[in-house]
């Protein structure tokens, strides 16, 4: 079982609504914001043959290499800000879709500094 799913269901069992709230690692903020990235990005038909990804599987290798440069293991293992994470992944939700300056507005507010906070 793969660590996400097993993350997912740990979540569900304990009632908890993100990631955020039962962990701190920066591999499972990298998987939550791909995984949000990839569901906007299919949310606004851009995973298809011809399009920004021709797979939801390319799609997420990309979007957690993203993520990984975004918020290096070094600077953010074990120091995730959940509320600071979770205001990341509900901006990415939010993202209009082919508007770039709201995607640029996004990204502001997910830098390392922001979410990799956490004591």
């Amino acid at each position: 079982m793969n660590a996400w799913i097993m993350v997912v269901g740990v979540s569900g069992l304990f009632g908890c609504g993100t990631i955020a709230d039962i962990t701190n690692k920066q591999s499972d903020a990298v998987n939550a914001a791909a995984n949000t990235t990839c569901n906007r990005y299919q949310d606004c038909g851009e995973i298809a043959a011809g399009k920004k990804y021709s797979t939801r599987d390319e799609c997420m290798n990309a979007e957690k290499g993203n993520w990984n440069g975004r918020w290096s293991v070094a600077e953010c293992d074990n120091r995730i800000n959940g509320d600071n994470l979770n205001f990341c992944l509900d901006a990415i939700e939010a993202t209009s879709c082919g508007n770039v300056f709201d995607q640029i507005n996004t990204a502001t507010k997910c830098t390392q500094n922001d979410v990799c906070s956490g004591d």
